[in-house]
């Protein structure tokens, strides 16, 4: 028979699933109460029985006080961002394509070297296809190989913003879902996300860079003030 945990362990649970109440809880702007009554019912959910509201209460706050130690301090993030810098490229395509295709024909092209001048080139090879960040020219060279079964997803006018940050950002937990978290919260959908070296790399729509871009420069901008 299994073991029946406590309250606390599902309200952990249920805070874990909202990343950004914990950030509000860092802040001291939660009132722990309408925070234990936005999550009684998925704590109840989860458990598959029924709590009092004074047990999910007591429960929130011994375990926010718990999760809290093991978030980084917004002086740590505010650090790594006012010391980064964006870049922006325009014009760009994301194509995935199957695994098979890449090994059989684009790796030729990469051998040689036709793709060698191509001002943006990224390759993330995942379990079921590659996909492949490139400029608009190049991502047509590459699809004129291809049958259309081989291409599973080709997204054009794309834009790229870049951040790059200190040797810090490689060891401090907290930025990509700051970054990612920005940007979505203004509506903007993340095409790809890439991380290469002190690189975070954002694809999005090209009618959505003048959004993405501002928010990310105003984040870093206040992060300056925050140091």
């Amino acid at each position: 028979m299994s073991r029946r945990e406590g309250v606390s362990y599902y309200v952990r649970l249920a805070l874990l699933s909202r990343p950004y109440v914990l950030i509000a809880l860092q802040q001291g702007i939660i009132n722990y109460s309408a925070l234990a009554k936005l999550i009684h019912g998925d704590v109840e959910k989860i458990a598959g029985r029924s709590f009092t509201k004074t047990s999910i209460k007591m429960a929130v706050l011994r375990v926010a006080k718990s999760m809290l130690e093991t978030i980084p301090p917004t002086l740590r993030l505010s650090r790594v961002l006012s010391s980064s810098s964006l870049r922006v490229y325009h014009d760009l395509s994301v194509l995935s394509v199957q695994n098979s295709a890449f090994h059989t024909k684009i790796e030729k092209m990469f051998a040689s070297g036709s793709l060698s001048k191509t001002s943006v080139l990224h390759v993330i090879k995942g379990e079921t296809a590659v996909t492949i960040i490139t400029d608009t020219e190049a991502a047509e060279r590459i699809v004129s190989i291809l049958t259309k079964e081989e291409i599973l997803r080709h997204l054009r006018n794309q834009a790229a913003i870049v951040l790059t940050g200190p040797p810090e950002i490689l060891t401090t937990p907290g930025i990509v879902s700051l970054v990612s978290m920005s940007i979505a919260v203004r509506g903007v959908n993340l095409t790809e996300i890439v991380s290469c070296h002190r690189d975070i790399i954002l694809i999005v729509e090209g009618s959505d860079l003048s959004m993405a871009y501002d928010t990310l420069r105003t984040l870093i901008e206040w992060a300056k003030t925050q140091i």
